[in-house]
């Protein structure tokens, strides 16, 4: 039973302000952070200060005390009812930490196998190595990622990626082209997309890795056309759609994540129809379960980026998950452009099936979940078999 919460100011990979979440239970304390984003849908839920919250949190916590915490969803379905659309009343940044903090109250600490028992197949983590767009870098592309795709478990997956993600900054860094890192950790090189999508994808083949892209669409979508600020250009939809195209039949690209901005579903069925990259939506969805049937209906896109704090509770992007499952889509976990050490998502994204995490390649937040994802292989390994998913594509 829950017998208290406590909400604290703390900070984000960015220096910026977030809340971590204390739950109190007869089992012990639990807690939890909320991210935050950088480049964020129109439709997500509505952040609110720290102070905002401490002005109304002592009577919100007061409807909360006495919940079981092992019926973690009716908690859930009282806080969406009481927090108004996209979480405006409370802030979706509290109610994600909450969430999560009652999950691991919950499970003590087994989130994985709690949500989801019986079930472990590891996702691929997708990992940003060359970074642009509004987390930093020089290309309007927001993230240029891969997916190492032959690896056989998940200790060698992110090895794989940390190896990517060494030689690119080794070439970078001989050419005189490196310029630090960004928000996730990501190289900075300077030159344009395909400078920067040469050398990957010739890296990726030397490790067996696929090259992908986050374009970011919304970011880059003024008065009806794609500016592509950086590299001196701009394309109406039909263009981007040729572009996007292009990219992914040069490259190889294993996954285009937001191509159109957030309202084009039309552009993301068509672009499905003509490349065999995954199509992951992000804004277009914001791992709404309502959003996603809208998409559906249209067979907009093959994959959903899930991101809890996008939901606002664990229960809802549960929804979303299953959503997915029944349109036959791929799951995306994904972290924030501002993270914590929090690895609420490493458990998540197993406990779920998801086939992709994608949580960055360096950085203590990011680590933090790429070496708890080592860790539930090893628990899992102990007893079962565990396996990867598949990745098509």
């Amino acid at each position: 039973m829950i017998k208290d919460i406590r909400v604290s100011r703390i900070f984000n990979s960015r220096g910026e302000e977030t809340l971590r979440v204390y739950v109190e239970t007869n089992k012990g304390v639990f807690f939890s952070d909320c991210p935050s984003g950088k480049s964020r849908g129109s439709a997500e839920p509505v952040v609110k200060s720290f102070e905002e919250i401490i002005s109304f949190f002592t009577e919100f916590r007061k409807n909360l005390i006495g919940f079981e915490e092992e019926d973690f969803s009716s908690l859930d379905e009282f806080v969406e009812q009481f927090a108004g659309e996209r979480f405006s009343r409370i802030g979706g940044n509290l109610a994600i930490a909450l969430s999560q903090a009652v999950v691991k109250a919950a499970s003590e600490g087994g989130v994985y196998e709690f949500l989801r028992p019986g079930a472990f197949v590891f996702p691929y983590p997708l990992g940003n190595v060359i970074g642009g767009g509004r987390h930093g870098g020089f290309t309007d592309i927001q993230e240029f990622l891969v997916v190492p795709v032959e690896a056989e478990n998940i200790r060698e997956a992110i090895e794989t990626n940390f190896s990517i993600w060494r030689d690119v900054k080794q070439i970078a860094e001989k050419k005189g082209l490196y310029f630090g890192r960004n928000d996730e950790g990501a190289v900075m090189f300077k030159g344009d997309h395909t400078a920067v999508l040469k050398v990957l994808s010739r890296v990726c083949e030397e490790y067996g890795a696929r090259p992908g892209i986050d374009v970011a669409a919304t970011t880059l979508f003024r008065d009806g056309k794609y500016v592509y600020e950086k590299e001196g250009f701009s394309l109406t939809p039909g263009e981007q759609l040729d572009f996007m195209v292009e990219l992914s039949e040069v490259y190889g690209l294993v996954y285009i994540e937001d191509p159109f901005h957030e309202e084009d579903f039309s552009s993301f069925s068509e672009l499905r129809r003509k490349v065999r990259s995954l199509v992951c939506g992000d804004d277009l969805f914001v791992s709404s379960p309502e959003r996603l049937e809208v998409g559906n209906t249209m067979k907009s896109a093959s994959a959903v980026l899930v991101k809890p704090n996008q939901a606002g509770t664990v229960s809802r992007a549960l929804r979303t998950v299953e959503l997915a499952r029944r349109s036959k889509m791929y799951v995306v976990v994904s972290h924030r452009s501002g993270e914590t050490c929090d690895s609420f998502i490493s458990d998540f994204s197993v406990g779920v099936g998801a086939e992709l995490i994608k949580c960055g390649i360096t950085g203590g937040e990011r680590v933090a979940k790429l070496n708890r994802l080592i860790e539930i292989w090893e628990e899992v390994s102990r007893t079962r078999v565990p396996r990867m998913a598949r990745i098509k594509g």
